[in-house]
C-alpha cells in the first residue's frame, strides 16, 4: 500500500529500499538508458509502494529552498579548511544560508555518506572538497538535480575552483634541487583524489627536468591520521636517514615531521630541509618557519560560495565552469642551501 503521498520521502529512501545507489534511483527519474529494463522496473515498483512522484524530486532538491548549503571537507583539524570555510561563509552568511558541515577525515566511505545524507536533508547545494573517486561517481548521477562546486577536485561535470597544485609542488621541488638536494622525499597521504595525484605530478616532473632519478622509497604514504607526519617522517629517518630535504603533502604533515627530526635529534634546516604546501598560519609562527606554497584560501572559499549561489538563484545548469587560482612559494628558515 502507498504510504502518504510521499510527503517527506527523499530520494535516499528510495535507494535504500531499492537497493540501488542514488546515482541509478536519479537516471530512473531522468529516463537514462544507462539504466537496465530491470532495474527500472525494480526502482519504479518501490516508487510507486511509497507514494512517490519522481517530479516532485527535482522540485524538493531544486526549487524549494532550505536555506541549507552542504559543505564537506576532508580534514577539519587542519586550519587551511578552517580558513577557506571563512570564505565560505562570509558570502553565505550575508545571503541567509546556513551550513551543514560533514569532515570525511580522508574516508571515502565517510563522504559517499555524507553526500546521501545531505541529499536526505535536502540542501540547496554541496561544496566539496578534494572529492575521492567514488565520490565523484556519486555527485555525478545528481548534479542535474542539485547545484554542486568542488574545489581542488578534477570533476570537470560541475562547477570547479582549482589551484596551480602541480605547479606549486613543481616549484618547491625545484627549489630544493636548484638548493643542492638530490634526494627528497615526499610525505603524503594514501588517498586517491586530485590533488595527491598534481602534487606527485610536481615533484615527479621536478626531478625528471633536472635529470635526476625518483628513488620510490623515498615517497613514503600513510592513511590519514592527525599524526601521520611524524610516523612518516619517522619512517623516513630510520630507513633513509641519507635524506637531505622533505616536501610534504601539506603544512600538517610539515610540523609532524618536525617532531620526528628533532626526536631523532637533528636539526632544521642544518641537518635537514622541510618544504610545506598551503602557508596555514602555524607555518610563519613555529620556529624555524616553514618554507611552505602558498594558496589563497579564503579567496578559494568566497570563490566557491559565489559560484553556487549563482547557481542557486538563477537555477543554472549550463556548461560548468573552472576557475584557476595561483599558487607561490614563500622560502623561510626550514630550508638551506647545500655546499658542494
Amino acid at each position: 500500500m502507498a504510504q502518504n503521498s510521499g510527503q517527506g520521502i527523499t530520494i535516499y529512501d528510495v535507494a535504500k529500499k531499492a537497493n540501488v545507489s542514488i546515482s541509478t534511483v536519479s537516471r530512473v527519474f531522468n529516463n537514462s538508458p544507462l539504466v537496465s529494463s530491470k532495474t527500472r522496473k525494480k526502482v519504479q515498483k518501490v516508487i510507486d509502494e511509497m507514494g512517490f512522484v519522481p517530479s516532485s524530486i527535482a522540485r524538493s532538491l531544486v526549487s524549494a529552498s532550505s536555506k541549507t548549503i552542504g559543505l564537506i571537507v576532508s580534514d577539519i583539524t587542519n586550519p587551511f579548511f578552517a580558513d577557506t570555510i571563512d570564505g565560505i561563509e562570509s558570502v553565505l552568511h550575508s545571503e541567509g544560508f546556513s551550513v551543514f558541515l560533514c569532515d570525511t577525515r580522508y574516508n571515502r566511505e565517510r563522504e559517499a555518506n555524507y553526500i546521501n545524507q545531505m541529499l536526505e536533508k535536502r540542501v540547496d547545494g554541496i561544496i566539496i572538497f578534494s572529492a575521492d573517486i567514488s565520490g565523484i561517481e556519486l555527485l555525478t548521477g545528481i548534479k542535474n538535480e542539485l547545484p554542486i562546486v568542488s574545489i581542488q577536485s578534477a570533476f570537470k561535470e560541475v562547477d570547479c575552483v582549482n589551484t596551480t597544485d602541480e605547479e606549486g609542488a613543481y616549484e618547491a621541488v625545484d627549489f630544493l634541487i636548484k638548493s643542492g638536494h638530490r634526494k627528497i622525499a615526499f610525505l603524503v597521504y594514501d588517498y586517491d583524489n586530485s590533488t595527491i595525484t598534481n602534487r606527485m605530478k610536481g615533484y615527479l616532473r621536478a626531478h625528471d627536468d633536472e635529470g635526476i632519478p625518483v628513488n620510490d622509497d623515498y615517497i613514503i604514504k600513510m592513511k590519514f591520521n592527525p599524526n601521520a607526519g611524524y610516523y612518516m617522517a619517522k619512517e623516513l629517518l630510520e630507513s633513509h636517514p641519507e635524506v637531505t630535504a622533505i616536501f610534504a603533502y601539506n603544512d600538517m604533515i610539515a610540523i609532524g615531521a618536525y617532531m620526528a627530526i628533532y626526536q631523532k635529534g637533528l636539526k632544521i634546516p642544518d641537518d635537514i630541509s622541510v618544504v610545506g604546501y598551503d602557508d596555514i598560519e602555524m607555518a610563519s609562527i613555529i620556529s624555524p618557519g616553514i618554507t611552505t606554497v602558498s594558496q589563497p584560501f579564503y579567496e578559494m572559499g568566497r570563490t566557491a560560495a559565489e559560484l553556487l549561489l549563482k547557481r542557486i538563484k538563477e537555477e543554472d545548469r549550463s556548461i560548468p565552469q573552472t576557475i584557476l587560482l595561483p599558487t607561490r612559494l614563500t622560502v623561510r628558515g626550514s630550508t638551506r642551501t647545500l655546499t658542494p
